[in-house]
């Protein structure tokens, strides 16, 4: 298990291996407090970050298109090669 955080930006795809499908994250956020965010309230311990991502897949019903994912459960998803990010550079 790697204890260095992945580095997530707006504009980055991950993919999903299982499910064949696209994401784009929109919009990073803390749970807990109204935007805009404040990368200082990550040292608060009731922030938890938060990413809206836009799926892409034949799976999927239009309104279950935009999901949000922990900044945490993303990290385990790429951990566990679930999901594969691709940076927006």
């Amino acid at each position: 298990m790697t204890t260095e955080k992945t580095s997530f930006g707006v504009g980055d795809i991950v993919v999903d291996v299982i499910n064949n499908e696209i994401g784009v994250l929109l919009r990073r956020f803390n749970l807990y407090h109204s935007p805009p965010y404040n990368e200082m309230e990550e040292l608060d311990d009731a922030c938890v970050v938060v990413w809206d991502v836009f799926w892409c897949g034949p799976s999927l019903w239009p309104m279950e298109r935009v999901q949000a994912y922990t900044e945490e459960g993303l990290e385990i998803l790429l951990e566990a090669e679930v999901l594969v990010l691709h940076k927006n550079t």
